[in-house]
């Protein structure tokens, strides 16, 4: 009995096989991701947990949540009031308070004008922020200057924590409410 070794030609062309499937494979795997628009971004994954932190610079806020989009002009005339007597600070305080206490009506009752409009209605801001889970606030600091007061506020939510920057105007003796944003999140 004779025994046969393989010759290089038919190795090579096992090797040449092999490797063409290899690279059809890898172009149908970047054929599906171009054509699927997904394009490698995490935009349908679910948000990881994390400690708390102020640092929101990489933090992505839970799906759906305005906050992040350029928000309508401020308009004096229809701006949210801060109650007489209430320094802006006190006013996010007692944002973050009723969102704590489930009190979502008077939590969306606090919100800058253009963000009532984002949400729709209070119902759908408390279901939303129902589902954050917010477990706790800071305020992290508040500076007047001038006619304007801003208040940084971190929220803190099992997906991770997310730092607010509240911005007030002067209005007489008072204060409106012009914008409540998320600082590092392209606002």
């Amino acid at each position: 009995m004779e025994e046969t070794t393989p010759t290089a030609p038919s190795t090579n062309k096992t090797v040449t096989i092999v490797l063409v499937a290899i690279i059809l494979l890898l172009a149908a795997v970047i054929a599906y991701f171009l054509l699927s628009g997904n394009n490698g971004t995490t935009a349908d994954q679910p948000a990881s947990t994390g400690t708390a932190s102020t640092d929101t610079g990489n933090a992505t806020p839970p799906a759906g949540m305005p906050g992040a989009t350029e928000a309508a002009p401020f308009d004096p005339a229809t701006a949210t009031k801060v109650a007489e007597g209430t320094t802006p600070e006190e006013h996010v305080t007692m944002y973050f308070d009723a969102v704590l206490a489930g009190d979502y009506a008077t939590a969306y009752a606090a919100l800058p004008t253009s963000k009532q409009q984002s949400y729709g209605t209070a119902e759908a801001f408390g279901e939303q922020l129902k589902a954050y889970g917010m477990t706790e606030y800071t305020i992290d600091s508040a500076v007047e200057a001038g006619e304007e007061f801003q208040v940084t506020a971190t929220a803190v939510m099992p997906g991770g924590s997310f730092q607010y920057l509240w911005t007030f105007v002067k209005d007489g003796e008072g204060w409106l409410v012009k914008a409540r944003d998320l600082p590092g999140m392209g606002s």
